[in-house]
């Protein structure tokens, strides 16, 4: 039977059984939801639930555009990937070949390490105003706070602490070793390619969205508004926004070669190896586990009254996105 928390060994699950799941989230004055269920390329299910703009009357629908929060570190992964394999960047680099401001830290922590969450660097967001100056921070200002800021943690590779602030960097050496935009070169480089036209980074370049989703928290018996934050413009840990449409393209691009090799994208789906040998469930932007003998990838994320979900079964080609507003849901 399919589990939406694992994969399937058998019929798959009803649409009612989801449908029950989001029974609460159908009134026009709750905060919606979104989910696509997708099995050997055929959508089991798609629907949408409640109020994207509850202020506007507007409903959720399957195309309506939603924050992914940390889903996005998939997506930063892949244009990491992209340039490796076009010989922009090398894995193993150290991070100071395009980040030479943060030369302090040494030549140890390399990209690799920002991608599997194994580089040892502090989290800065509760000094990053006071040590910029910056009231609502871009993600340069991430290489400028650690310019002068911070200490390791750890040593580099010696064990895996989970990084918004290496996805930061990582969009900033995407930025350098291809001399674009960060958020040009996903919506050009992996959106376009894959078809996913209401899809963008949502940064300081303000693109716009035909249709999206807002972000509410508990408000007495009621919601309130929840999604502004002086963060919400840096990018590479979060920051995409996407449809759960837009994610069965992408989930399928995932068997493919359209994107990258298959070669490369295995290394995504692999465990990080720590300096000392062990392995830890964790790739390229992927969490790794197994469900009843069967390999799952996926990675959550939540942010300014989103929640959001992406999970792939490989064996079964079995693959679920869904994300909610209403806070506590999941």
């Amino acid at each position: 039977m399919t589990n939406l928390s694992g994969c399937t060994t058998g019929p798959t699950t009803p649409s009612s059984t989801v449908d029950e799941l989001f029974a609460d989230v159908t009134s026009t004055a709750t905060p919606g939801a979104a989910i696509i269920v997708i099995q050997d390329g055929k959508v089991l299910q798609k629907s949408a639930y409640g109020m994207a703009d509850i202020e506007r009357g507007v409903p959720f629908e399957t195309d309506t555009s939603t924050r992914l929060a940390s889903v996005s570190k998939q997506f930063t992964a892949m244009a990491i990937m992209l340039l490796e394999e076009k010989g922009k960047l090398d894995y193993d680099d150290p991070i100071t070949r395009f980040l030479p401001e943060l030369s302090r830290f040494g030549d140890g922590i390399t990209t690799r390490n920002l991608l599997n969450h194994t580089a040892g660097l502090p989290a800065y967001y509760d000094v990053m105003v006071e040590v910029t100056g910056v009231e609502r921070p871009l993600t340069r200002h991430a290489r400028d706070t650690y310019a002068a800021w911070g200490e390791p943690l750890f040593a580099p590779g010696e064990r895996y602490e989970y990084s918004n602030p290496g996805y930061e960097l990582l969009a900033l050496i995407v930025e350098r070793a291809s001399g674009e935009v960060f958020g040009d070169f996903v919506e050009e480089r992996i959106f376009a390619e894959v078809g996913m036209t209401n899809s963008v980074v949502l940064d300081d370049r303000h693109p716009k969205l035909a249709k999206r989703a807002y972000g509410y928290r508990i408000d007495g018996d009621g919601f309130a508004l929840n999604d502004d934050d002086p963060l919400n413009y840096i990018v590479g840990s979060g920051g995409i926004y996407s449809t759960v449409e837009d994610l069965y393209l992408w989930d399928q691009a995932l068997y493919g070669e359209n994107l990258v090799s298959k070669t490369t994208l295995a290394k995504a789906f692999s465990p990080t190896r720590l300096n000392s040998g062990e392995l830890y469930p964790y790739g390229f932007g992927w969490s790794l586990a197994e469900h009843l003998g069967h390999r799952r990838i996926e990675h959550g994320g939540r942010w300014a009254g989103f929640r959001h979900v992406k999970r792939r079964c490989l064996d079964d080609r079995l693959g679920r996105s869904g994300v909610t507003t209403r806070p506590g849901g999941g």
